[in-house]
C-alpha cells in the first residue's frame, strides 16, 4: 500500500486506546466516562487521534467516521463532501443501489478523491460499486458490540447493527460506527483511471 493515501477515517495502530469498559446504572460506561462519549443512546468507542505510524487499513476509525457523517465530510480528506454547485454530497457505494434509500456505514465522499478511492480501495476495486450523489441522510443505527455483565463485563456480539429505536439495546452497546439511510440519490458515471 506504499504511495497510496491515508484516508482520513483509516486508524493508525498508535490510536488504540484502553476501553476501561463497566457497567453504571445498568448501562455500559467507562470507569473514568464523560458525559460526551454517549450519543444516540450508546457509548462510543475510545480512539487515539495520532494519525501516525502503522496504518491498520481494514479498520475504521470510530470518531472520524461519526464525525464525517455528523458534518458531511469526505472520509478520505476530511473536507467537506458537499458539492459546492449543487449542494448534493458525492457518494460511492459498494454495489448499485435498489430504491431511492440506502443503509451505510461508509461516509460521503467529496467530488475530487471519487475517482481516487474507486481505483485504490481494494473492496471498491473487488466490487462493482456505483457513484451517487445524496440529497440528504438520516442516521439510523450503530454498528456496535454488545456487552453483558455478570460479575465482569463481557462481550456478547461483535459487530452487528442495532437500530437507533432498539432502545432495549443500546444500554448495553459499544458503537463503533454510525450507519446512515442516504435519500434521493442520483447515479452518476465516473471514468475509473
Amino acid at each position: 500500500m506504499t504511495g497510496v493515501r491515508k484516508p482520513y477515517i483509516t486508524p493508525y495502530a498508535e490510536e488504540s486506546v484502553e476501553l476501561p469498559l463497566t457497567f453504571e446504572r445498568g448501562r455500559l460506561s467507562y470507569r473514568d466516562a464523560v458525559p460526551g462519549e454517549w450519543m444516540f443512546g450508546a457509548l462510543w468507542a475510545r480512539c487515539g487521534a495520532v494519525r501516525d505510524g502503522t496504518v491498520l487499513w481494514a479498520m475504521v476509525h470510530t470518531l472520524r467516521q461519526r464525525r464525517c457523517m455528523l458534518k458531511k465530510l469526505c472520509r478520505v480528506c476530511g473536507r467537506s463532501a458537499t458539492d459546492p454547485a449543487t449542494g448534493r454530497l458525492w457518494w460511492v457505494t459498494p454495489a448499485p443501489v435498489t430504491g431511492m434509500t440506502w443503509p451505510t456505514v461508509g461516509p460521503p465522499i467529496c467530488r475530487d478523491h471519487v475517482t481516487e478511492a474507486l481505483t485504490s480501495c481494494p473492496r471498491l476495486r473487488r466490487g462493482s460499486p456505483a457513484v451517487y450523489t445524496v440529497g440528504d441522510y438520516t442516521p439510523i443505527g450503530i454498528l456496535a458490540n454488545l456487552y453483558t455483565h455478570d460479575g465482569q463485563v463481557t462481550e456478547t456480539r461483535h459487530q452487528v447493527a442495532i437500530g437507533l429505536d432498539d432502545t432495549h439495546l443500546l444500554p448495553y452497546a459499544l458503537a463503533t460506527q454510525l450507519i446512515v439511510s442516504l435519500h434521493d440519490l442520483s447515479p452518476k458515471t465516473l471514468r475509473r483511471r
